[in-house]
């Protein structure tokens, strides 16, 4: 696991352990989409926050995944 995907359990744990799982996976899906979107955005020209932070977006995405299939 990349210090990235370990960054991004941790604050869903917090989450989860401060607002309860429910609040954890809505901040999973959130960002889901918000990090999808902006990686696409950036793909096409637009937004380039996601051209400049591709590779934690991505190692977020695949952490926010995971949470969102072990807890829907």
């Amino acid at each position: 696991m990349s210090d990235a995907e370990t960054r991004e359990c941790e604050r869903l744990a917090f989450v989860a352990g401060r607002d309860g799982v429910p609040a954890a996976l809505a901040f999973a899906q959130q960002g889901f989409r918000q990090y999808t979107a902006a990686l696409r955005e950036a793909e096409s020209g637009g937004n380039q926050y996601g051209a400049a932070y591709a590779d934690s977006l991505n190692a977020s995405l695949i952490v926010y995944k995971s949470y969102i299939s072990r807890n829907e």
